[in-house]
C-alpha cells in the first residue's frame, strides 16, 4: 500500500513551526541562514532518471522523473539536437550545418525508463526563458529529478525558440494570458497522467505538492502564478522580476547571476525586497544569464547552433550573441560548478518549502572545498506562512 505524506499546506505548517522554534534562539528576520544540520545537494541524487514526452494540443512537455533501480541497464543517455526546436520554415538549416560541428546534447536520463514504484513524488512545473525550449535545461532538470522530484518542462512557444526564429506572439498581454493557461493545462495533464491506470507515470506524481520554477522570461511566467491555489512555492532562475508580491505568503526563492547582462542583480534585489516572506535570494558570483541552460558547454566547445550559423556566413545580431554567451565565457564561473550550486540551492528550497520529511531548515553555505568559502551570497526571511 502507498502511504502519502501530509498535504503540502499541513507539512509547511509543521516545517514553519520548526523554523519559528529555531528563530526563538536567534535574531528574527533576515540572517545568514545558520545551518543546524547542513545537507548538500551538489551531486546527483540516489535515483536514476527517466524522461518521457507528453503532449497538449499546442505544446509538448518533457518530463524527468525518478526511475526504477537498474533503469540504466541496456539504455543510453537521452540525446537531443540543438536544431530540434527550429520552426518548420527553418528546418532546412539543419542539413547545411558545417561538417565537424556536433550539435548533439547528451542528458543523463533514459527515454521511457520504468518509473520508481512504491511512492509518489512532488511535481515541479518548469518554463524555459525567451528563445529557449523544453529540453534546453535537461542536464540541470534531470539532476533535480534525481533527488526525488517529477520535473515537467513545458514548451512555451509564445516566447520560445520558435517565436524568436519564426515570429511568435509579440502582444505581451496575450502572451501572459496564454502562458498562464498553459501552466494550468500542464498541471491538469500531469494530474490525469498520474491517475490513469497502467501508464508509465501512474501513481508517480504527488499532486498535493506542486512547485513552479522558471528561467528568465519563464521565471516571470511562474512568479505570475504565485496566487494560483495549485502552486505551493515559486523559484526563479535569473527571472524576469515579478510584477508584484502577490496576495498570498507562499515561499519564494530567486537565484541571481552576478554578471548577468540581461537581468541585473540590482533588479532582482529590488524584486526580492518587494516579495512577502518566507523568501530567499542567492547571488552566485561570476555566473551569467545563460549559465542555467545546457548551451554553455556547447558554446565553449564550439559545437553550438550560433557558431554553426556564423560558420555558414549568416549574420548573428550582436546583442543576441552577447546574451547567448553571457555566463559561458572563459572568465565566467565554470559551467559544471555553476550547475552544482544551482542544483544545491534549488533542491534545498524545494525540500524545505514543500515540507518534505527530513527537509533542511536552512541552506548550507559551506558546500565543499571545490566551491570555495563563499560560493554564493544568501539572504533569507523565514516566517510562518499565512496558511
Amino acid at each position: 500500500m502507498i502511504t502519502k505524506p501530509l498535504p503540502a499546506c499541513l507539512r509547511r505548517g509543521v516545517l514553519a513551526l520548526g523554523l519559528l522554534l529555531t528563530a526563538c534562539a536567534t535574531p528574527a528576520g533576515e540572517d545568514k541562514a545558520k545551518v543546524s544540520a547542513p545537507q548538500i545537494f551538489t551531486d546527483r541524487g540516489s535515483f536514476e532518471v527517466g524522461v518521457t514526452t507528453l503532449s497538449l494540443s499546442d505544446r509538448k512537455i518533457e518530463v524527468y522523473y525518478p526511475a526504477a533501480p537498474g533503469a540504466a541497464t541496456g539504455r543510453t543517455n537521452e540525446v537531443y539536437l540543438q536544431t530540434d526546436p527550429l520552426p518548420p520554415m527553418l528546418k532546412g538549416l539543419a542539413s547545411k550545418i558545417p561538417e565537424g560541428v556536433d550539435l548533439k546534447v547528451s542528458v543523463p536520463a533514459f527515454r521511457d525508463a520504468p518509473a520508481a514504484s512504491g511512492r509518489s513524488y512532488p511535481l515541479v512545473i518548469f518554463s524555459h526563458g525567451a528563445g529557449g525550449w523544453r529540453s534546453g535545461h535537461g542536464k540541470l532538470l534531470s539532476g533535480i529529478a534525481s533527488w526525488g522530484f517529477v520535473v515537467a518542462s513545458v514548451d512555451f512557444p509564445e516566447y520560445g525558440f520558435s517565436s524568436f526564429a519564426g515570429g511568435g506572439a509579440r502582444d505581451m498581454a496575450a502572451r501572459r494570458t496564454t502562458s498562464a493557461a498553459a501552466v494550468d493545462a500542464a498541471i491538469d495533464l500531469l494530474d490525469s497522467t498520474t491517475h490513469a491506470p497502467g501508464g508509465l507515470l501512474t501513481g508517480s506524481i504527488d499532486m498535493s505538492m506542486v512547485a513552479a520554477m522558471g528561467h528568465s522570461a519563464g521565471g516571470g511566467t511562474m512568479f505570475a502564478q504565485i496566487d494560483n491555489p495549485r502552486i505551493d512555492t515559486v523559484i526563479g532562475w535569473a527571472p524576469v522580476p515579478p510584477q508584484g508580491p502577490g496576495t498570498t505568503s507562499k515561499p519564494t526563492f530567486i537565484i541571481a547571476a552576478e554578471v548577468d547582462s540581461g537581468i541585473p542583480v540590482a533588479t532582482l534585489v529590488s524584486a526580492y525586497d518587494s516579495l512577502k516572506a518566507p523568501k530567499g535570494l542567492a547571488v552566485v558570483p561570476r555566473m551569467g544569464h545563460n549559465a542555467f541552460s545546457d548551451s554553455c558547454l556547447a558554446i565553449q566547445s564550439g559545437n553550438d547552433l550560433i557558431s554553426a550559423v556564423k560558420q555558414m556566413g549568416l549574420n548573428v545580431p550582436g546583442p543576441l550573441l552577447d546574451l547567448a554567451q553571457n555566463g559561458c565565457r572563459n572568465e565566467d564561473l565554470d559551467t559544471a560548478t555553476g550547475w552544482a550550486i544551482i542544483q544545491h540551492l534549488t533542491v534545498t528550497q524545494l525540500k524545505s518549502s514543500l515540507g518534505l520529511p527530513g527537509a533542511p531548515r536552512t541552506i548550507a553555505i559551506d558546500i565543499g572545498a571545490r566551491f570555495g568559502g563563499s560560493p554564493f551570497e544568501l539572504r533569507q526571511v523565514s516566517l510562518l506562512p499565512a496558511h
